[in-house]
C-alpha cells in the first residue's frame, strides 16, 4: 500500500467531499438556532465522522476503512431519521447489528475465517439500514407529522441509493468517490430545507393563531369589561363571555359553572344557546325541553361528580370530539335536545385553583370539535378566568368602598348630633370620649339641660353599621329632645322614645339606650335603662364602685315596653360612669377583653380627678389595655362628677 502523495491528494475525490461537508456545516449552523428537536448537533457529529473518515482514506486508500466507517455512518443516518419518531426500537437495532457487524469484519480481516465469496456480506447492511427505515416509516405513515415523513423518506432514499452504489461500483471505485459519495452527503441538505420550510410554516400558524388568540381575547375583554361599567352583575359578565366564547369556537351552546369554596360544589351559572345535559338527568323528570333546559340552567354538582363535578376537582380538562362514543357523557334520551355531538370542557384555573368550568357542546350532525379548537378554547378560558377573578375583586372593592363610604356618612352624622362642648355646672363637672372604630358608627350620647337645676345624660348604642344605624341615632335623639322638657320620669322618656320608634326600623337596628335625670341642686337622680350597660358610680362616702343594673329590653323591639328605673342621690365628690358595650368588650392581644372590673379600678384611680380628667384617663387605660389590637366596636364613656 503506497502512501499518495500531496498533488495525488489534491487530484483526488477528497477536496469535493470537503468542500460539499464544509457546505453542509454552514447550512446547519444556520438551521440550529431553529432546530427545536436538538438534533442539530448529532448532524455535526456525523459531518465529522465523514469527514475524518475521507481524510484517513485520502492517505489510506484502503475500501475498508469505507466498508467499516459506513457501518457507523448509517447507524447515525437512521438514529437521526428516527428520532423524531419517538420509537427507539429500530435504532438501537440498526446500531447493535452495525456494530456486531463492523467487529465481525475487523476481525476476519486481521485473521480471515469466513468464506469467500463473490460479494462481500457486509456491504448489505447499509441497505438493509435503509430497508429497516422504510419499513418504519410505511408501518407509521398515517400517524406520522409531514415533516418527519419527508425527512425520514429523504434519508431512507439517499440511504439506498448509496448502498446500492457500494455495492454495484464497489468501494475502491473512483466513480463511487468522486460521484456516489458527495451526492450522499447532500440529504442532510434536503433536511434542512424541510425543517426551515417547515419552520416557516410553524412561525406563519403560530402568527395566526396568536392574531386570531389576541381577537378573542379582545372580544372577551369588551363583553366582560362592559359589565364592569354598566350593571356590575356577575350574571351580565358571564353572559357576555358565554356569547363570545360560543362564537369564537363556532358551538351550538355554552355554559359556565363556578365553584362555591364554602360548599364544595360547581354550579351552573350561565347557559348560552342549545346545551343539552351531559350529565344524567333525575328519573322523574319530565323529558321536555323546557323543562330540562330550565334544570340545567340551576344545576349544581359536588365536586368529583359527573364530568363538570371531575374537571373542577381535577382541573383537568375534558375533549370529547364523539361525545356519544364517549363513556363520560350520558345519553338522557332519543330526542335531539338531550344528544351531545361533541364537548369541550376547560377548568377556570387562578394560580392552581379552579373557579369553575367552561364548557361548549356542539349537536349530533356537525363536525366534532378539532384539537386546535380545543387549544383556543383553553386559551380563552386562561383569559376569562382572570376576568372572572378581577370581577370579583373589584365587586368586593367596590362594596368596601361603599360600606366605608357609609359609614363615613354615619360618622359624619355621628359627628353632627353629639355635644361639641361640655357644659360645667356650679355643683358637677362632665367628661366624655368617643373613640369610634374602623367602618363602625352606632354609638350616641347626650347631655341636656331642661332646667337650670335638671339636667338629662343620655348614652346609647344603636344595633347595626352605616348610614341606616346612623339614621336610627338621629330619630332617638329627636324624639329625646322633643320630651326632654316634660315633668315625667326618665322611663316614660323611654316608653315615649320607644313608642316613636318601634315599626318604623328594622328589627337588626334596635338601639340600647340608658337616661339619667338629674337634680344639680339636691343630688337626687333618677336612672332607667333601656337594655344598655349598667351603670357605674363611684361613692366617695364608701370610696367603692357599684354597679347599678336594671334588666330591661331594648327600645325598637316591643312597642308596650315598660322600662325600669332606679332612684339614687348623689353626694359631693361622687361620680357617675356611663359607656357602651365597646368599651367593656375591648380586646387586647390575647384574646382578653376588658371587662367592668377593670372599668370600675379605673374609674376608682380616677376619684380625686375632676370628670374631664377622669375621661381621659379611662381612655389612656383603655388604649394601654388594647395595644394595637384593632377595635370592632365603638367606645363611648360619659362621666359626671359631683363638686365638693
Amino acid at each position: 500500500m503506497n502512501i499518495p502523495s500531496f498533488e495525488q491528494i489534491l487530484e483526488s475525490p477528497l477536496p469535493v467531499k470537503l468542500i460539499v461537508l464544509l457546505g453542509m456545516c454552514i447550512v446547519f449552523l444556520y438551521v440550529r438556532k431553529r432546530d427545536t428537536e436538538g438534533l442539530t448537533s448529532g448532524y455535526f457529529y456525523l459531518f465529522a465522522l465523514q469527514g475524518t473518515r475521507d481524510l484517513v482514506f485520502a492517505f489510506f486508500p484502503v475500501p475498508q476503512v469505507y466498508m467499516v466507517s459506513d457501518l457507523f455512518v448509517f447507524a447515525a443516518l437512521t438514529y437521526l431519521a428516527a428520532a423524531p419518531l419517538r420509537d427507539r426500537s429500530v435504532s438501537a437495532g440498526v446500531a447493535v447489528l452495525n456494530l456486531a457487524a463492523a467487529i465481525l469484519y475487523l476481525v476476519d480481516y486481521a485473521r480471515p475465517f469466513l468464506p469467500s465469496l463473490t460479494f462481500s456480506p457486509f456491504s448489505l447492511i447499509p441497505a438493509l439500514d435503509s430497508a429497516a427505515l422504510a419499513g418504519l416509516l410505511a408501518l407509521r405513515s398515517r400517524t406520522l407529522d409531514r415533516q418527519v415523513l419527508s425527512v425520514g423518506t429523504l434519508a431512507a432514499s439517499f440511504g439506498a441509493a448509496y448502498a446500492a452504489a457500494a455495492f454495484f461500483l464497489g468501494y475502491g471505485q473512483v466513480l463511487f468517490h468522486k460521484l456516489a459519495v458527495p451526492l450522499f452527503y447532500f440529504w442532510p441538505l434536503g433536511t434542512a430545507f424541510i425543517q426551515l420550510e417547515t419552520h416557516e410554516g410553524q412561525l406563519v400558524r403560530a402568527l395566526d393563531y396568536y392574531e386570531g388568540a389576541v381577537d378573542s381575547i379582545y372580544n372577551l375583554a369588551v363583553e366582560t369589561g362592559s359589565a364592569m361599567r354598566k350593571s356590575f352583575a356577575v350574571t351580565d359578565m358571564l353572559d357576555g363571555m358565554a356569547r363570545v366564547v360560543t362564537a369564537e369556537t363556532d358551538a351550538d351552546g355554552c355554559a359556565i359553572l363556578l365553584v362555591d369554596e364554602f360548599e364544595d360544589v360547581v354550579s351552573v351559572r350561565t347557559v348560552r344557546g342549545s346545551f343539552p345535559p351531559p350529565f344524567r338527568l333525575p328519573e322523574d323528570l319530565p323529558r321536555k325541553r323546557e323543562r330540562v333546559e330550565a334544570f340545567v340552567r340551576h344545576a349544581q354538582f359536588k365536586l368529583g361528580e359527573t364530568l363538570f363535578g371531575e374537571a373542577a376537582k381535577s382541573g383537568k380538562p375534558v375533549f370529547a370530539p364523539s361525545a356519544e362514543a364517549d363513556g363520560r357523557i350520558v345519553v338522557n334520551g332519543p330526542e335531539d335536545f338531550l344528544r351531545v355531538g361533541s364537548l369541550m370542557a376547560v377548568p377556570l384555573l387562578v394560580e392552581d385553583t379552579v373557579i369553575g368550568v367552561l364548557a361548549v357542546e356542539r349537536l349530533p350532525g356537525r363536525e366534532p370539535f378539532t384539537e386546535g379548537q380545543f387549544d383556543h378554547l383553553k386559551t380563552l378560558a386562561n383569559f376569562g378566568a382572570l376576568q372572572v377573578s378581577n370581577f370579583f375583586s373589584f365587586q368586593e372593592a367596590r362594596e368596601r368602598s361603599e360600606r366605608e363610604r357609609a359609614a363615613n356618612i354615619a360618622a359624619e352624622i355621628q359627628g353632627l348630633i353629639v355635644p361639641k362642648k361640655l357644659p360645667d355646672f356650679p355643683t358637677a363637672s362632665l367628661g366624655a370620649f368617643t373613640a369610634p372604630a374602623i367602618g363602625v358608627s352606632g354609638d350616641y350620647f347626650d347631655i341636656l339641660q331642661t332646667r337650670k337645676d335638671r339636667l338629662l345624660l343620655a348614652v346609647g348604642d344603636v344595633a347595626g353599621k352605616g348610614v341606616a344605624a346612623a339614621l336610627v341615632m338621629v330619630m332617638v335623639r329627636s324624639i329625646l329632645h322633643l320630651v326632654a322638657n316634660t315633668d315625667k320620669d326618665a322611663s316614660t322618656m323611654l316608653s315615649w322614645i320607644n313608642r316613636g320608634i318601634t315599626g318604623k326600623i328594622e328589627m337588626d337596628h334596635y338601639a340600647t339606650l340608658g337616661l339619667v335625670d338629674l337634680n344639680l341642686a339636691t343630688g337626687d337622680l333618677e336612672y332607667a335603662n333601656a337594655g344598655h350597660q349598667p351603670l357605674l358610680i363611684y361613692w366617695a362616702g364608701e370610696d367603692g364602685i357599684e354597679s347599678v343594673e336594671l334588666k330591661s329590653i331594648p327600645i325598637g323591639v316591643e312597642r308596650g315596653t315598660n322600662f325600669a328605673k332606679r332612684s339614687l342621690k348623689l353626694q359631693a365628690g361622687d361620680m357617675l360612669l356611663m359607656y357602651t358595650d365597646g368599651v367593656v368588650e375591648a380586646m387586647n392581644g390575647q384574646g382578653r377583653q376588658f371587662g367592668r372590673k377593670n372599668l370600675g379600678a379605673s374609674l376608682l384611680r380616677c376619684r380625686d380627678m375632676s370628670a374631664r380628667e377622669a375621661a381621659l384617663r379611662i381612655r389612656a387605660d383603655l388604649a394601654n389595655f388594647a395595644g394595637d389590637t384593632r377595635q370592632h366596636d365603638d367606645q363611648t364613656v360619659l362621666v359626671l362628677k359631683m363638686k365638693r
